[in-house]
């Protein structure tokens, strides 16, 4: 009796073991073929230009001076990420999360950034003309000597947001939520503070 338990377990323990190993190399990765050969070629070259990286997770990675024009990051998580220099022209950036990075001197032209999370990021010195920031949470960011032209801003969150020397237009900001922001001048907006 022992020893028919014994087998037993043993077997059940071998066809689990078959089942897992199986579904490990039988597809179930968590990106597609393509997008970890684009995210392995980022990695190695910091290049990857018009890129299928949807979903892709980064965390404390140098991508200084990377090339991802035109790359579809929809839903990307790139948690305090080095993108310094880096261009972003024309990529998709919707629903992004991009907390602490760093986007210092950046080039994020025609880019779309609706509802992406840069809370906490450092876009100093970053050109984000013509691009979609709609919904976009951007407190607690600095945004200093930027420029931000021929963007829609509609809803975006600049909670506790530093604009200090930024080119951006009063018709930009005007559906934008403005609370403890330092404007432009240097001024500090509480215009939609609650309570």
């Amino acid at each position: 009796m022992i020893k028919f338990i014994f087998v037993e377990k043993l077997v059940y323990f071998l066809i689990i073991s078959t089942l897992v190993g199986f579904l490990s190399l039988g597809g179930c990765a968590k990106y597609s073929e393509e997008v970890q050969a684009n995210l392995i070629k980022l990695k190695t070259t910091k290049s990857c230009l018009s890129c299928d990286l949807t979903g892709i997770e980064i965390k404390d990675l140098d991508l200084k001076n990377a090339d991802l024009s035109g790359s579809n990051l929809t839903g990307a998580h790139l948690i305090r990420v080095d993108l310094t220099e880096s261009n972003l022209t024309n990529a998709n950036l919707t629903d992004a999360i991009l907390v602490s990075a760093i986007l210092t001197g950046s080039k994020l032209v025609n880019t779309n950034l609706s509802r992406v999370k840069l809370s906490y990021a450092n876009l100093n010195g970053a050109d984000i003309s013509g691009s979609a920031l709609i919904g976009a949470t951007m407190n607690s960011s600095k945004i200093v000597n930027s420029k931000i032209s021929n963007s829609d801003m509609t809803g975006a969150n600049l909670y506790n947001a530093n604009l200090t020397g930024t080119k951006i237009t009063d018709e930009t900001l005007k559906d934008v939520m403005l609370c403890k922001t330092i404007m432009p001048s240097g001024q500090r907006d509480n215009f939609g503070c609650k309570g």
